[in-house]
């Protein structure tokens, strides 16, 4: 099911008396035109994943399917930067129906495929992690070298038990590359000891992940420079997956699953740049804000600073 562009979602503060200068972004963002071609290349456009159907069945704490909307209200008070992007846009939702995660995950395939077509940057505001595969899978269709980053304190790389969930997606990618004779390129940053069990670890070095943990990027910021620049350089296009649960709860404590030993806004917004100064990313999400757990909109907020992040350093 698709919700269409709601302009109610995009309102703030007007400072008139600032002119262009004072815009916010609920002054810029503009509904996707979707039955003709007057919209510019390499511009933003967002799309909500209203899911938590991969949270439920991976036994988390719902609530993530309300989350597109709530960042989007956060979104919406920020004021314009100075960006390389040429307009912002938004579809509307894929809202998941009932239990249909698959039929969800079908439609936002197809609409991402047809964004991606069109040259633009496709930033995917989820619901639960179970977003991963569906982008991995549309950006597949366009580029064969692609390589996929986590920023996370889980691996995802869970078994499907026996269905798709929001931790079995980057699994499912790896089958995905295994199938079509492809090299899974997975890195994953933040990684936290005590999220992780032993056979999820053994299960990532059998793949040929790489990762960083959390404690590594508390110590060292080489420890993450360093990794990412080997990474990057054996790729073509590269698919930038923030999940919030990385964060340390006393900042997130709005998400699925929250952390106790988190990364910082600083660091996360550091990694963000340094991938982004690449110039292959083609696709992003932010996942697993659950608007049912959040204080004071801290984690919207929060995600919100983050898409931010991505949109101006594009």
């Amino acid at each position: 099911m698709i919700k269409p562009f709601d302009k109610s979602h995009w309102h703030g503060r007007v400072d008139v008396e600032d002119g262009m200068l004072g815009k916010r972004w609920h002054q810029l963002v503009k509904e996707f035109p979707k039955e003709h071609q007057a919209y510019l290349e390499k511009s933003v456009v967002f799309l909500g994943f209203a899911s938590d159907e991969g949270v439920r069945r991976n036994k988390g704490r719902v609530g993530a399917a309300k989350a597109p909307d709530a960042i989007r209200k956060m979104l919406s008070i920020l004021p314009q930067q100075d960006s390389d992007v040429n307009a912002l846009y938004d579809y509307g939702n894929v809202v998941c129906v009932g239990n249909n995660l698959e039929e969800a995950r079908d439609e936002q395939v197809q609409i991402l495929k047809n964004l991606i077509a069109k040259k633009t940057y496709p930033l995917v505001l989820g619901g639960g992690h179970e977003v991963a595969y569906g982008n991995f899978l549309a950006l597949s269709d366009k580029y064969k070298k692609i390589g996929i980053i986590n920023i996370d304190a889980h691996f995802d790389l869970r078994l499907p038990h026996p269905d798709t969930n929001s931790g079995t997606g980057f699994y499912e990618m790896s089958q995905f590359c295994e199938k079509n004779n492809r090299e899974f390129n997975y890195m994953c940053l933040g990684v936290q000891k005590t999220a992780n069990t032993k056979a999820i670890f053994e299960r990532a070095e059998k793949l040929g992940a790489h990762y960083v943990l959390a404690d590594q990027i508390h110590e060292d910021r080489r420890a993450w420079s360093i990794a990412i620049d080997a990474f990057l350089e054996k790729v073509d296009a590269i698919y930038l997956s923030l999940d919030m649960d990385v964060f340390d709860a006393a900042y997130a404590p709005g998400v699925s699953a929250p952390a106790a030993n988190g990364l910082n806004a600083f660091q996360v917004k550091g990694i963000l740049k340094h991938i982004l100064g690449s110039n292959k990313v083609r696709l992003m999400d932010v996942a697993e804000y659950n608007p049912e757990y959040d204080i004071d909109n801290r984690t919207a907020r929060l995600a919100a600073h983050m898409v931010s992040e991505m949109v101006h350093n594009l």
